[in-house]
């Protein structure tokens, strides 16, 4: 996958993230954050932010 691509998927799926937090129901901070770290922190994207 080439870095734009690999760096615009990590976006969108991080914007899904909060969007579901914020929907009603039961949250857990603790499992949103680590989703976030989970897409975000990810060697790869770093690599392509960087490219």
């Amino acid at each position: 996958m080439d870095p734009e691509k690999r760096v615009m998927k990590a976006v969108a799926e991080a914007q899904g993230i909060p969007a579901r937090y914020v929907e009603p129901g039961p949250r857990n901070c603790e499992q949103t954050i680590n989703q976030l770290l989970d897409v975000l922190d990810d060697k790869a994207v770093a690599q392509a932010v960087e490219e």
